[in-house]
């Protein structure tokens, strides 16, 4: 009867050479940074105004970080919302964030973050507007698909979802005194394509 050494050498080279790969697939990236474009409706509201989400614009994406985990890493975020019609609204909101992908080796992640929003409002065209800032919450969903590495850093197409909440409260002209608008706040629902780039060590 034959010997089972070889076999069992074999399968072993074979385990081993698999579980090779697997580590060697999930070395994570230590750091990113993406920047795409998105749109998607505002609802914006204060004391007197009606609200709900009538409003449309566009989006401007960002975010940096680095990670810690091979699933959890830190960052910063833009999120910036314009209309523009003769009236229009703009949000500026930039957020501390966490970034985490629930499954390992999947590119499936979700982030919240917590930062300052911006509320705008120009009317007529002005070239000046009312303004105001306050505690911004930020939440969000998207999916990293790999498009390309190059030299040991991933290329990938990034969908994303995001949802921005920000109570302002007062909105003023800088040289007046009269509130343009009292209560204002804001909730941003965008949906867009980020191009980031995951560096490797």
């Amino acid at each position: 009867m034959p010997s089972a050494r070889p076999l069992i050498a074999a399968a072993v080279v074979l385990v081993a050479s698999s579980v090779a790969s697997r580590a060697q697939d999930r070395v994570p990236f230590r750091a990113w940074v993406g920047m795409g474009l998105g749109a998607g409706p505002a609802n914006i509201a204060c004391n007197g105004c009606t609200s709900g989400w009538n409003l449309n614009g566009y989006t401007l994406l960002g975010s940096a970080g680095v990670m810690i985990t091979p699933q959890l890493g830190i960052g910063l975020g833009l999120d910036q919302w314009v209309q523009s019609p003769e009236d229009s609204e703009a949000t500026n909101t930039g957020t501390v964030l966490l970034h985490y992908y629930p499954i390992d080796r999947v590119g499936a992640f979700v982030e919240a973050g917590v930062g300052f929003s911006e509320g705008q409002a120009r009317l007529n065209r002005s070239t000046t507007g009312a303004r105001g800032d306050g505690l911004a919450l930020m939440a969000a969903v998207g999916y990293d698909v790999r498009v390309l590495t190059v030299r040991g850093s991933d290329v990938n197409l990034t969908p994303r979802v995001s949802y921005v909440y920000s109570s302002i409260g007062d909105l003023r002209y800088e040289a007046s005194r009269t509130p343009f608008a009292t209560g204002w706040r804001h909730q941003v629902l965008s949906v867009g394509l980020e191009v980031s780039l995951g560096m490797r060590e």
